[in-house]
């Protein structure tokens, strides 16, 4: 429904697309879809694109979870090992826990919420 309006990669199928946004989005209301629609196409005309692909979807999804991305914010280089390590160890110790979520991914790019990295899970 939210990817009808929105120009995508052509010879691509919009179905693969509503699976992709859907292992992206577990949670999300239909206003929050809306809006990483929205933002994926903001992504895509910020790059002179003429469609939105699905990297612009992962981008815009990561926005809306973890904020902007705080480029002016200097890190160190033995701050940013340091929240490598912290992110890894939650990938880790995810993989060895029985019934725990899937891991969908890991970054450490500082965000405006406060967060210098996330994990973002799948849920069951």
């Amino acid at each position: 429904m939210h990817l009808k309006p929105i120009q995508l990669e052509k010879g691509t199928n919009i179905s693969d697309y509503a699976k992709r946004l859907a292992t992206l989005t577990p949670g999300f209301s239909g206003a929050e879809i809306k809006n990483v629609c929205n933002e994926a196409a903001i992504i895509a005309a910020r790059s002179n694109k003429d469609y939105v692909s699905i990297i612009d979807f992962e981008l815009a999804t990561e926005r809306i979870i973890g904020g902007v991305e705080k480029k002016s914010q200097l890190i160190t280089e033995e701050t940013r090992r340091t929240v490598a390590y912290h992110e890894c160890g939650h990938g880790v110790v995810s993989w060895f826990i029985k019934n725990a979520n899937p891991l969908l991914k890991l970054t450490i790019i500082p965000r405006s919420k406060g967060a210098l990295g996330f994990a973002q899970y799948l849920p069951n």
